[in-house]
């Protein structure tokens, strides 16, 4: 595991939406409980593992941030006078 792959990986997990972090995410811990698993993949999957975690964390962090942004930035209806 080169530090160039670890950078792309980083680099592809920080663009992935939380749906397919979490899908990661799953496919990850899965993979982690096999038997099957190579020893010379239980690294890679461990370390990709934890940096969508971070990732799934961030990505959360800001569609909440967007999501109350959107909500101030919302007009305020005024009452109708009469």
């Amino acid at each position: 595991f080169t530090p160039e792959e670890e950078q792309a990986l980083v680099d592809k997990l920080d663009t992935l939406s939380v749906a397919s972090l979490q899908n990661y995410i799953a496919s990850a811990r899965s993979a982690l409980g096999s038997k099957a698993l190579a020893a010379t993949w239980r690294p890679r999957i461990e370390f990709g593992a934890g940096h969508a975690e971070q990732a799934l964390v961030k990505a959360q962090a800001a569609t909440a941030r967007d999501a109350l942004a959107l909500s101030l930035a919302a007009p305020v209806a005024a009452p109708k006078s009469k």
